[in-house]
């Protein structure tokens, strides 16, 4: 099934100095696109851009939520075109791992507030999840929120997970897909760039290009550092 976000280019109004240039245009060719690269490649950057051309807020949410903590986003969502097959999109929703607290926040005090709707946290699992911790609220999220028909973009969501968590979330990201919903997962876990049947694109500070695991700087990190039991640390930082 065709993703329904094809390809993302720049508008030639983005002024020359945008340090990311060189990421643009990207081509989405499957329903799971996993991005990784350093701290500052641009991961967040592209994710935040994409979820704000679609309506979502900066700090995360679905189009229906409209809130802002801090204003510390570049928005150069309106120097992007983007383009999308036939497929109509049903559900938007942009999780940030960073700011996720914030949108509990917000959906808690929504809540509170005189309304004759149904409360949304029940779109969640129907527990605060204010009360929970960060990874059973994420659990509670792509558990009963997520569905098929949408468009997930999700930053760094391992950031919440165990392993056995990770594996998952996996478990209903790859479901999901396989019904229609499509996923663009920013990420430094090596188990979820090992998903099946995924795009992966590496970003540096000079390309950003489609790759196997195998040839990830996350691989052979974890490659040296497993297999030298722990020198590879000692060598890296020089420890006796």
């Amino acid at each position: 099934m065709k993703p329904f976000l094809t390809r993302v280019e720049l508008l030639n109004t983005i002024p020359d100095d945008f340090p990311f240039l060189h990421l643009y245009p990207i081509e989405f060719k499957k329903n799971i696109t996993v991005i990784t690269g350093e701290n500052g490649s641009g991961k967040s950057t592209i994710l935040e851009a994409l979820a704000l051309k679609f309506g979502c807020a900066a700090e995360g949410g679905s189009i229906n939520f409209n809130y802002k903590t801090e204003d510390t986003h570049f928005d150069y969502s309106p120097h992007l075109r983007i383009h999308k097959s036939a497929r109509r999109i049903k559900d938007i929703f942009f999780y940030r791992s960073e700011t996720y607290y914030n949108f509990l926040t917000e959906m808690r005090q929504l809540d509170a507030a005189a309304s004759f709707s149904p409360p949304i946290r029940n779109a969640y699992g129907g527990k605060d999840l204010h009360m929970m911790s960060h990874g059973e609220a994420m659990k509670a999220l792509i558990d009963h929120r997520f569905r098929a028909e949408g468009l997930y973009i999700l930053d760094e969501p391992e950031a919440a997970l165990s392993i056995s968590n990770q594996i998952n979330f996996i478990e209903k990201v790859i479901q999901l897909s396989q019904a229609g919903a499509q996923f663009i997962i920013a990420t430094h876990s090596p188990i979820i760039m090992l998903m099946p049947n995924i795009q992966l694109l590496q970003l540096t500070e000079n390309s950003f290009r489609e790759v196997n695991f195998s040839d990830t700087h996350i691989a052979y990190m974890y490659k040296e550092i497993l297999n030298s039991n722990g020198e590879f640390i000692k060598q890296i930082i020089d420890i006796d």
